[in-house]
Order: C-alpha cells, then structure tokens, then sequence
C-alpha cells in the first residue's frame, strides 16, 4: 500500500504514518509533501493508492489541488484514492470534497488508527469499483457494437434474400402468358419488396429497433408507382406523414398494408386515362397511429364490404389490422378513403 500524505506540518504527517504502521505494517509504503506543488509532482511519479491531503495548504486549497489532479490525469477515472483531512467538521467543506474528486473526508482531531485505515482501504476500494464498472460498461459497449454489426448483416442478408424472391418473380411473370395468373405474381412481388424495403432502411439507419413510416411510405410510393407503370403527372402522389417511428413489429405488417391500400387505389381507382390524386397520411394520435390512404377516384363500388372483402388484397389488410390490434374502415367520399387506426408501442 503507497500512501502520500500531502501537509505543511512534519508533526501531523509523522503522527498519521505511525498510526497507518499499526495496521498496515511491513506493507506500507509511506511518502511525504510539505507542499501542493511537491505532492502533485510525488501524485504524478510515485503511482500511489491513496493520498492524504490536507484541506488547508499554504500554496493551494485542497480543493485546488483535486482540480490539478483532475486535469492532468489522461482518463475519467481516478488514477488513485484521495482522503481529505481538515481541522474543521464542516459538512459544506465534505460535500465541497467529494463534488471535486475526494473519495472520503475525515476530520483531523477525531482520526484514530482504525478510523484512518478505514477511510484509507474504503477509499481505494472505491476507486477499484469504479475502475471495474468502466471496465465492464467498455466491454459490454464494445459487445453490443459487434452484435450491432452482426444484425445490420442479418437484415442485409435478409434484404438480399427477398431481393433474389422478387426477381424470380419477375422472371416468372414474363413467361407466362396468362394475365391473370401475370398480375398475381406481380402483386406478390410488390409484397416481397415491402418487406425488403423493412430491412434496407434498418440496415441503413443507426437505430436497429425502429423504422421511420414517413420515409418508408415515401420510398414504398414511388416504388409502386414505378411498378404499376403509373405516369406520376396523371396521378399525384401526395405524402402527409409525420415522423413515425415504429418497431419493427408493427413496422412490416404496417408496410404491407400500405402496399395493399395503395396498389388498390392504382389498379381500381382511376381506370383508363382518369386524372386523380391519392394521398398517403400519417398522424399519431395521443397512444394510436392514424393511418389514411385516400383518392379522388371512382369510388368504392357499393357491393364491395372491405371488412369483408373477397379480394385478397383486402382481405390480407383486415388480417394484418387485427395483428396490430387496430381497426380498419372504408369511408365512401369523393373518391375513397381507407383508414387504419392502431395502437402505438
């Protein structure tokens, strides 16, 4: 144990190294400073274990020379313990103390034996526990790094793999000559590249627990758009989504409804060369999220329930909502509006 002891009085530091031999005999190492300057040069080349430092100094305050030690050590964590010891039982001074660095306060007329040992291996006992949280918050910071590496892979594995489904797809749909059987395949594939869609944005974002809905019903959009070979001047696409960020949980299902509600809008809404606008909106309301795809189209035929369709893509949407715990609904108004309302996690 290397202890230096940092007071202007030889009596007081002769006093405290004979009561630290009583307990710690043979294996105390013992150093002394008459001044701050000279124990901040014995801190820095002496390695010690704890330091017994005067409040009072005839160069520096006490509080002064924690603040140096501050500055000089090259880590956030204590190179050693202090103990601070003063004439005066000021708790002021003691929480003054321990706020700049100390790791335990003594008063100087009460100090005995037992109690300066005790302050002593309580201190050094600090600064080690401390040492071994640092320690183990670096090691577990640096495993979850590696396991955050290792999901983005899973996702751009996974993204890869849905990728290769879509474009056999493809491929399926060119060499069949059946148009029905040809739409099937191609709205399967709008499907399949939803979900890639899922994986791609948390593979590129930092968070790999969440997924900005905005962004994605923007990119979704587009895509759709694309596939269904719609001319983006005969039908405007308008995006109203506030930043909704879901977990990944919701994130899919709520991506493949979107998918539905809007490749329905495309296919049924504005036949032949009809001129339209379809809107895709997104609030969160208090502890629900408020989902609206809504056109200027034709309107929903009145034979056809969509919360008991017997189309597919309907069909898969109401499946989809009870998953979510939401509701789903059709409202019949210039146009149509499908509204997906659920709760938000």
């Amino acid at each position: 144990m290397r202890v230096i002891m940092v007071d202007d009085s030889a009596v007081n530091r002769k006093y405290y190294r004979m009561l630290l031999e009583e307990t710690h005999g043979k294996d105390l190492d013992f150093c002394e400073a008459s001044s701050a300057r000279q124990g901040l040069e014995l801190c820095r080349t002496a390695a010690p274990d704890c330091v017994l430092l005067d409040y009072k100094l005839p160069d520096m305050s006490g509080l002064d020379f924690l603040t140096r030690l501050a500055k000089s050590s090259p880590t956030e964590d204590p190179d050693f313990a202090v103990v601070i010891l003063t004439g005066l039982a000021s708790e002021h001074s003691a929480v003054a103390a321990l706020k700049a660095g100390a790791q335990d306060y003594l008063v100087k007329d009460r100090v005995t034996a037992e109690s300066l040992s005790l302050a002593v291996d309580k201190a050094t006992g600090k600064v080690s526990l401390i040492r071994a949280l640092r320690a183990e918050r670096d090691r577990l910071a640096g495993s979850l790094a590696e396991k955050e590496v290792l999901l983005k892979e899973v996702h751009h594995r996974v993204k890869n793999n849905l990728q290769v489904i879509v474009s056999l797809l493809r491929l399926q749909g060119e060499v069949i000559h059946d148009g029905r059987l040809a739409t099937a395949l191609r709205e399967s594939q709008n499907r399949v590249e939803s979900m890639a869609l899922i994986h791609e944005q948390l593979y590129e974002t930092a968070d790999l627990g969440e997924v900005d809905l905005s962004q994605h019903a923007t990119m979704l959009g587009h895509k759709l758009f694309h596939s269904y070979g719609v001319d983006p001047a005969r039908i405007t696409l308008r995006l109203q989504m506030e930043a909704l960020p879901l977990a990944v949980d919701q994130a899919i299902p709520v991506g493949l409804i979107l998918n539905e509600l809007i490749s329905n809008a495309l296919k049924h809404a504005f036949p032949g060369d009809r001129i339209g606008s379809m809107t895709v909106a997104g609030t969160r309301d208090q502890h629900k999220v408020v989902l609206n795809v809504t056109d200027d189209g034709i309107g929903l035929p009145k034979q056809i329930n969509a919360t008991r369709p017997k189309s597919l893509g309907l069909e898969i949407v109401n499946i989809l909502t009870r998953q979510l715990k939401g509701t789903f609904e059709a409202i019949r108004e210039n146009g149509t509006r499908f509204r997906v309302t659920f709760p938000a996690k």
